[in-house]
């Protein structure tokens, strides 16, 4: 493996406080895999038989919803590494890896990665710095949603003017999130949308109202004995008048 590589390693969240002893224990069992655009790294359901740190490029992580449409929920790039929660509880994979562009990544086996655990303490460690980040990730994400959904429910729609999309950068752990929100944001724009047409179809609907209770107020009034009075008298007044 060569001195770029373990430099790309030591530039990883879960390693980049390993000693250049354990960054080459680390080397030596994974193995670089290149993906190109649009390839699937991963599938959801596929067995859970190894995790990837990556080197260069960007992936989406993906899910399905109830209709069959993706929902992006992660992206990672350089320095992040993706599979691992699968590998330590041996389920399937709980969702998709697909690559936004040229990627690189170190794939590190089920078996190799277990036998750093049992043999690296220095490495066992940088794995759970590694999970302990993504955690607090996990947690800012969960935090922006219910903030969110809690301003929908009020009718503030405030926080849309401050989105972003998704891009390949994004600075503290709440930015990302913010971003990574992109699906649920897209569709609190189209409840603002629907409400506002709700709101100018009310007020359509309340004119036409008006409009016909004044009409039939007109009707109403028009058609007594006093009115046809009034314009009778109206009428001989206006005559007189002309005759002068």
């Amino acid at each position: 493996m060569t001195g770029d590589v373990l430099q790309k390693i030591h530039q990883t969240d879960f390693f980049k406080e390993l000693s250049d002893d354990a960054l080459a224990a680390v080397a030596a069992k994974t193995t670089l895999r290149k993906f190109s655009t649009d390839a699937a790294m991963m599938r959801k359901g596929d067995p859970a038989d190894s995790f990837y740190l990556i080197l260069e490029g960007h992936l989406k992580i993906v899910t399905t919803d109830a209709r069959g449409e993706e929902i992006i929920i992660n992206k990672v790039g350089p320095g992040e590494a993706i599979g691992e929660l699968a590998l330590v509880d041996e389920r399937p994979r709980s969702a998709g890896a697909i690559a936004l562009d040229e990627v690189e990544a170190l794939e590190l086996t089920r078996e190799a990665f277990f036998e750093l655990l049992a043999q690296r303490l220095d490495v066992a460690l940088g794995i759970l710095r590694g999970l302990s980040n993504r955690l607090r990730f996990s947690t800012t994400y969960i935090e922006k949603v219910i903030d969110w959904s809690q301003k929908t429910a009020e009718g503030d729609y405030s926080f849309l003017e401050n989105t972003q999309p998704l891009t390949n950068s994004a600075g503290t752990d709440d930015d990302k999130a913010a971003q990574l929100l992109s699906t649920f944001y897209s569709m609190v724009r189209k409840v603002k949308a629907r409400e506002e047409g709700l709101k100018q179809e009310l007020e359509r609907l309340s004119f036409e109202i008006d409009q016909e209770r004044r009409k039939k107020e007109f009707e109403e009034i028009t058609s007594t004995e006093f009115y046809a009075k009034l314009k009778e008298q109206a009428q001989t007044i206006r005559k007189k008048r002309q005759g002068l």
